[in-house]
């Protein structure tokens, strides 16, 4: 038998059990075949060889929670990520074209743009009749004109929506702000997206990150349609990432009621592992709280106003949200759906905990492997708890950099220190992957892997020395944990015979370069399943 491909002359970093390195891979169909002096014996006369010249390989980056649909369509509307005053905010909504008769924007954050006063007065003037909305980058809030108040209906008198804020000023009129499930109050008044609008925005999406040498990712929020949608891209054979998917019924809501929860489980008959290695049916994602930089995310010591935040499943005070949770976990558990759980707060974090261990005593099912999603204030004993119960947690190394200023000055600089605490994580025996949160972040594993070796590139994405991690842990967490947590990793995650051939080609080897470097790695080179789905000029 010959090899297909064999890439030689280089670093192969298989990420096997024991980090084991060697200097060449053998690929035949859409499996690796060999590893090693085995790999190049088994070239032939037909054999694709690519001599890497001290180039690094690395298993396919698995983004273990990236809003892949969203990334995509957001890359159509306008661009708010680097708007940094008032001024520039205006120049950039005068350049944009409204799409359906409305005006869309993405990732704004109040720190990049400290003479803003989050108000719709602020944005009318540029805007004028056209509805406009601006998403926060945290994906948790919107800025809304008051042409898109007026075409929603809310005024002084409409209530708060379940698990959402409308922002009021001191007379009680919305000032535009619309904080987790009050943005859909909106939302759902932007014309819909065709079919194939959709589809090409999705795999724009893809492209991207094969550039950056993604193949595999698990959209946390995934909807009937959004479901079909990727069905039809892989029946179609234009899907170059390999999607687990989390389902979710009611977005842009994060609140989910029992019943309907109960409800849409019973009519789909879905359960984790439905699907194949391109598509499959991961679990579902359920949300506890909301986020630091909002007031939202539910703590045990208060924010500098004195309020705590709160979970936003249904019910009048704590107690009952509290159990509103625990029920929703037992729903999901119940049905032999993984759940994943998005906590920012510790308290919300050591709610999510008791529900997971409740579902797990009552009806034990060890292939669970259920999650927090970001895990971004911990308490020491919630992550004893954690690795006791091997309770995983899917972390944001990216917000370090990206939503620094705003979460510590949500919840002080020494809260956030610790934030993300992946390396103690490790230590108690929690099991952790690495994510973008994209698009809140750009899918950027390079700067993920910088962070959490302590290189982040910003003062508050440092990590403290006690919880940095080594760069093989590092690495772990973008390519063969997430395998771990999609119940794959004996398809994927590393690079060993029998495995898929998802890889990708780097410039220089991450092992080696100084850590400030790992953030600068080029990828020049990604294969799906034996396949290049992006490659540089000089590969």
């Amino acid at each position: 038998m010959t090899a297909d491909i064999v890439l030689r002359g280089g670093k192969v970093l298989t990420v096997d059990e024991d980090f084991t390195v060697t200097t060449a891979l053998a690929i035949t169909g859409d499996r690796i075949t060999a590893v090693g002096e085995e790999a190049t014996a088994l070239i032939g006369p037909d054999t694709q060889v690519i001599d890497l010249d001290g180039r690094a390989v690395l298993p396919g980056i698995n983004d273990a929670h990236l809003h892949l649909a969203m990334f995509g369509q957001s890359r159509r509307n306008a661009d708010l990520t680097t708007v940094d005053a008032v001024p520039a905010l205006h120049a950039v909504l005068r350049k944009q074209s409204p799409r359906g008769g409305w005006l869309v924007g993405e990732g704004w954050r109040e720190v990049n743009i400290p003479d803003l006063d989050p108000h719709r007065t602020v944005i009318d003037p540029v805007t004028g009749d056209v509805p406009t909305v601006l998403h926060h980058a945290s994906r948790h809030s919107i800025l809304v004109n008051t042409a898109a108040l007026r075409r929603a209906g809310i005024d002084r008198h409409t209530a708060n929506p379940v698990g959402g804020i409308i922002v009021r000023d001191e007379d009680g009129e919305p000032t535009g702000m619309l904080l987790e499930s009050a943005g859909e109050l909106v939302t759902r008044h932007i014309p819909a997206l065709s079919t194939e609008e959709r589809l090409d925005a999705i795999v724009d999406g893809m492209r991207v990150l094969n550039t950056l040498g993604v193949t595999s990712v698990t959209d946390p929020i995934v909807w009937p349609e959004l479901l079909r949608d990727y069905t039809l891209l892989h029946q179609q054979g234009r899907a170059t990432v390999r999607v687990n998917a989390l389902l979710h019924w009611d977005w842009p809501s994060p609140s989910t009621s029992v019943e309907r929860l109960t409800t849409m489980l019973g009519q789909t008959g879905v359960a984790t592992g439905l699907g194949d290695n391109r598509l499959r049916i991961g679990g579902v994602k359920l949300f506890a709280d909301g986020v630091p930089s909002h007031g939202t995310a539910w703590l045990h010591d208060p924010y500098p106003d004195g309020t705590s935040g709160h979970l936003v499943t249904p019910g009048a005070d704590d107690d009952a949200r509290y159990s509103h949770l625990l029920d929703l976990i037992e729903v999901v558990h119940r049905h032999r759906l993984q759940a994943q759980i998005h906590v920012t707060g510790d308290r919300a974090a050591d709610a999510a905990a008791d529900g997971i261990i409740r579902a797990q005593a009552k009806d034990p099912w060890p292939q669970a492997r259920h999650a927090l999603i970001h895990g971004t204030l911990l308490a020491p004993e919630t992550i004893r708890r954690l690795g006791e119960h091997r309770i995983g947690v899917v972390t944001s190394s990216l917000m370090r950099t990206y939503s620094g200023a705003t979460i510590s000055a949500a919840v002080g600089v020494e809260r956030w220190n610790d934030a993300f605490p992946a390396a103690a994580l490790l230590a108690a025996g929690a099991p952790v992957a690495d994510s973008s949160d994209a698009p809140v972040c750009f899918p950027d594993w390079r700067v993920g892997l910088a962070t959490f070796v302590g290189a982040g590139p910003h003062p508050l994405a440092e990590v403290p020395p006690s919880l940095r991690l080594t760069r093989e842990q590092a690495i772990r967490l973008w390519t063969s944990n997430p395998a771990y947590f999609e119940h794959a990793e004996e398809h994927k995650g590393s690079l060993v015979p029998g495995q898929l051939a998802d890889l990708v080609v780097v410039d220089q080897d991450p092992l080696a370069v100084p850590e400030k470097e790992l953030a600068s790695l080029k990828p020049q080179l990604t294969v799906l399943g034996g396949k290049a789905v992006y490659s540089t000029t000089d590969m």
